[in-house]
């Protein structure tokens, strides 16, 4: 029989308490001061009634999963879908696949820092590349941009992904492209041989993401028969733990572009979501007052602040300064 400890029991709590008071209170102009008490705020809000709805609806996104996969398996003439040619972009002739445009989920600027940041929310560093959607079936792997044009097909050990596996499988994974290193970084699971996960919460989806890479060796090799490319799971800390040692210690990944934040409850769902967020690496001290490395605290010319800095992209834009503004990169197609 165990004996609990009472005192490191206190101290673990005391930890994690006195952690919360490292994050600041929701940036706004001329506000940045570390206050305990908490406002909601526009995004805080949606963040709360989303997670509510997706409880509510539990087996609406379960059948949106269904949806998603329940042709795919399916012969070639039964299921092909009419590719039409994009011309939405000068030069842009790719055949597009409209069962697989909008598919991947969006992050949200953190434009306040979530309330439950340390009891609820995760932290992923994200190499600088492009965002695909794989899609593994009937014995071969083919990325799609985010607005659903045929990037490339190839032989990978993704389950139906393979010559060898012509079977019902299907898998759907969101990724990022690195083309120079000629490999994917795994940022989240859609379904896996023919399991629709969108209605699993974020914890779960990368608890079986990273185990299912990990158990198979031939998803790290490159050129192989199985496996042409490298698909690589992310690291991912909890934000209870200590962000500034975890940074200190970040495994070697290629540049980073920046860092999304899921909330742990949250579902796989198409768009914009205020629950996974997007911060720049040099963003992080102001934001949630950690330190990082110097590697990580070069800033681009001309920058002053957060709020500045997301303003000015979305003037870019020809967004209203009101609307939400999302993560520029990692959705680049």
């Amino acid at each position: 029989m165990s004996v609990k400890n009472p005192v490191n029991e206190t101290t673990t709590e005391i930890d994690k308490s006195n952690r919360k008071f490292l994050y600041k209170k929701p940036i706004k102009k001329d506000n940045y001061k570390l206050e305990p008490e908490w406002e909601e705020t526009p995004q805080e809000v949606r963040r709360k009634r989303l997670l509510h709805h997706q409880k509510e609806c539990r087996e609406a996104a379960f059948n949106a999963g269904r949806v998603i996969l329940e042709d795919l398996p399916l012969s070639e003439e039964e299921n092909e879908d009419p590719m039409e040619v994009d011309k939405s972009r000068h030069h842009s002739r790719r055949p597009t696949n409209k069962q697989y445009a909008n598919k991947l989920m969006m992050s949200e600027w953190m434009l306040d820092v979530p309330e439950d940041l340390v009891d609820k929310w995760s932290m992923v560093p994200c190499p600088k590349g492009r965002r695909n959607l794989l899609v593994a079936r009937k014995g071969r792997t083919e990325a799609y941009s985010r607005r659903g044009e045929k990037l490339t097909e190839f032989q990978s050990a993704l389950p139906g992904g393979h010559s060898d596996e012509i079977s019902r499988s299907c898998t759907l994974l969101d990724c990022i492209w690195m083309p120079k290193q000629r490999a994917y970084y795994a940022l989240d699971v859609l379904a896996w041989s023919t399991q629709p996960l969108l209605n699993c919460d974020a914890e779960f989806r990368r608890f079986w993401l990273q185990s299912k890479l990990a158990e198979d060796e031939d998803f790290k090799s490159q050129g192989t028969k199985r496996n042409e490319y490298p698909i690589l799971p992310l690291p991912c800390v909890s934000c209870d733990n200590d962000l500034s040692e975890f940074l200190d210690n970040l495994p070697a990944l290629p540049p980073l572009d920046g860092f999304l934040f899921y909330h742990r409850e949250g579902y796989y769902m198409h768009g914009f979501t205020p629950l996974v967020t997007w911060l720049k690496p040099y963003m992080l001290p102001e934001v949630l007052g950690i330190s990082v490395p110097p590697s990580m605290d070069e800033k681009p010319e001309g920058y002053v602040d957060f709020m500045q800095y997301i303003s000015a992209r979305a003037k870019g834009k020809g967004i209203s300064s009101n609307s939400e503004l999302s993560m520029e990169t990692n959705s680049n197609d």
